[in-house]
């Protein structure tokens, strides 16, 4: 399941990026980012997953993929990575994000979801670090589709996944109950509620 998800949001991205504007790439993206930096921090849910699959591991110390959510993280750093992944991008970007997916999705099929990979946080389940990677997809490419003003309707497995992760962080982070009774009518989120902070 992890695997078509991960692939329809990648294609929902790549597609995506094709209808930026030549004249947007330097318009505001989302928070400190402009397009071209969300861009390139989303694309690196591409290119991590090459890299990962090539260091297998033999038992996993992150042991879901909401576990991974909340281990700590450098926003400093990720901010950083996603400038100069944006830079890394070149002067189209489209095609380079294209290229990537293109050579990642193929690649993917060789690989058992049950396969434990290393990545900077220690070693975890290839279809858990997948469902991350569907997330930061359908949630990053959505953040695009608002900055640079197109309808974009995520595809329905990969949406299905990134709710189901983030129902998990909601229950996990003691905030269950508030997120349930706010999807039924029964109450409301604070201003900038998120389950990532």
């Amino acid at each position: 399941m992890s695997k078509e998800a991960y692939k329809q949001a990648a294609r929902f991205f790549v597609e995506t990026v094709a209808r930026v504007r030549p004249g947007q790439w330097d318009d505001v993206g989302l928070g400190e980012w402009n397009v071209r930096d969300l861009v390139g921090h989303t694309s690196r849910s591409l290119t991590r997953i090459e890299e990962f699959c090539a260091q297998p591991a033999e038992q996993a110390t992150v042991l879901s993929a909401a576990e991974h959510y909340r281990l700590p993280a450098d926003n400093d750093e990720i901010a950083a990575r996603g400038r100069e992944a944006g830079a890394e991008l070149g002067d189209d970007p489209a095609a380079a994000v294209r290229t990537a997916a293109d050579r990642v999705l193929p690649l993917l099929d060789g690989f058992s979801e049950d396969m434990v990979i290393s990545y900077p946080n220690g070693s975890i389940r290839l279809g858990d670090y997948l469902e991350t990677r569907v997330v930061e997809l359908t949630v990053h490419t959505l953040d695009l589709a608002n900055a640079i003003g197109a309808d974009a309707e995520a595809p329905d497995e990969a949406l299905s996944v990134t709710l189901h992760l983030l129902a998990d962080l909601a229950v996990a982070s003691g905030q269950g109950a508030a997120l349930a009774l706010a999807a039924t009518g029964r109450g409301l989120l604070p201003d900038r509620f998120s389950l990532m902070a």
